[in-house]
């Protein structure tokens, strides 16, 4: 539970350190800039969590990020698969850090057995990694 905190207090202090403040002449909102994960899983977690996440019950307004985080997921296995990479090679998997956090979210409310968990924490682990090396990258 205090890891799953920390990734959440990593990902909102993410994104507060990128959206820069409204200028003060306009009202629309300024533009911010996006960040970009990159974290390292195995090609067979990469697989594992796609299909994970399609045992998770959504909600009509949560179609679209579903659909937009599993693509990230299916494209960059079979970019690693064309590439010759085997299911217990690293890759990194690029995405934004709004599809991270959509993938975290779908991960929290996925039932797994006991037997899963390790693999679970991994993924876990390789986001939360994946915050901190974008943090260092914005200082």
């Amino acid at each position: 539970m205090k890891l799953v905190l920390s990734v959440v207090a990593l990902v909102a202090t993410s994104l507060l350190a990128v959206t820069p403040a409204m200028a003060q002449e306009s009202l629309s909102p300024a533009p911010t800039k996006t960040v970009v994960l990159e974290p390292k899983m195995k090609l067979v977690d990469v697989k594992n969590v796609a299909a994970f996440i399609q045992g998770v019950d959504l909600r009509g307004t949560e179609v679209d990020a579903y659909l937009d985080t599993r693509k990230v997921l299916t494209e960059a296995a079979a970019a690693a698969e064309k590439g010759g990479k085997k299911d217990e090679d690293l890759v990194s998997v690029s995405m934004r850090l709004d599809q991270a956090q959509n993938l975290f979210t779908l991960m929290q409310r996925g039932s797994l057995k006991g037997a899963e968990a390790e693999k679970y924490k991994e993924i876990i682990d390789a986001l939360k990694v994946s915050v901190e090396e974008a943090q260092k990258k914005q200082k």
